[in-house]
Order: structure tokens, then sequence, then C-alpha cells
């Protein structure tokens, strides 16, 4: 990926682009998306063979069963009793950083087990994001970071966001 910030931001738009011009597409055909993140199945086969983090925070998160509901256009999670049991817990997650602001200098982002494709996309389903409010703005990196702080399960169906850190540790 290249270092330069005007030439990252015009892949990144044409990449938004092409996005939109398939959305009516997706809509047309279900087979071509993935039931709960809408990714396409072959962009997901794709990034399935990219690095991956396998922890066992991940491992416990990815238990957790999802619905989607395509009359509301909700999800929901079904939260397994182990990872209940860690809402309110200081756990520290590694994985990539998905600005939530597509700036090159973040507070607010989605960390993920899978490595991001697209920075329009979802990098995978909803139980193998995390989003990230840090404590310090931290530069992206393609890099796999490690967040420290206390785990909140939150419910936001709307957004498919089931688990949250507030003021996390960057490293």
């Amino acid at each position: 990926m290249s270092h330069n910030p005007l030439a990252r931001s015009a892949a990144a738009s044409l990449a938004g682009l092409v996005l939109l011009a398939a959305l009516p597409a997706l809509a047309l055909d279900p087979k071509l998306a993935t039931p709960l993140s809408g990714q396409p199945a072959d962009e997901l086969a794709a990034q399935r063979l990219l690095p991956q983090v396998r922890d066992e925070l991940w491992s416990k998160l990815t238990k957790c069963k999802l619905d989607y509901d395509e009359a509301k256009g909700i999800y929901s999670i079904h939260v397994t009793p182990e990872v209940k049991a860690l809402d309110g817990k200081t756990i520290t997650v590694r994985g990539f950083v998905l600005p939530m602001d597509g700036s090159d200098r973040t507070q607010h982002f989605l960390i993920s087990r899978n490595t991001p494709v697209c920075q329009y996309c979802p990098p995978g389903q909803p139980n193998e994001v995390v989003e990230v409010q840090a404590k310090r703005p931290i530069a992206w990196s393609n890099k796999v970071v490690s967040v420290t702080g206390k785990l909140s399960l939150i419910n936001d169906g709307e957004q498919a966001l089931f688990f949250k850190i507030e003021n996390g540790e960057v490293k």
C-alpha cells in the first residue's frame, strides 16, 4: 500500500466507486453476497486467504451466533456465556485496524481478526470486529496491533457492532 496519502485516498475512492457500482447487482442476486455481512462471496473467499489473527479471544467471539432480519435490516447476536463473562473485564485484542473516520490518524476504529480488503466494506462478520475508542490517536498501519481496555457488550444491530472497547491503549 502506498504511503502517499493522496494515492491512498485516490485508491480508496476508486474502490468505493467500484463497490457502489456493484451494489445493484448484489441487491438483485442474493447468492452473490454472504448472508450476514453483505460481502460478495468471492471477496470473502479471497479475504480468507489473507493473514488472520488467530487467538483465544477471537475464538470466543466468533462462537456468538448471528442473525439478520432482512425485513428490518438489523443484525442480532446470541452472546455465549463465555463472552458474557468478559463484559466489563479488561481484555487485550489483537487485529487489523479499519479507521471509522477514514483518516490516517484515528482514535475511533474497528479492530478485526481479518485483513481489511476495502475501507468501505466490513472486514468479515459482525462477531469478527470490535469497535475501539482509543485514548490517543494512532497512525493507521496495515500491521497487527494490540488494544487493551475494558470490553463492553453493546447492541447496535443497525451498525452490526456488538463489542466495544473505550479508552483503549494501543500497542
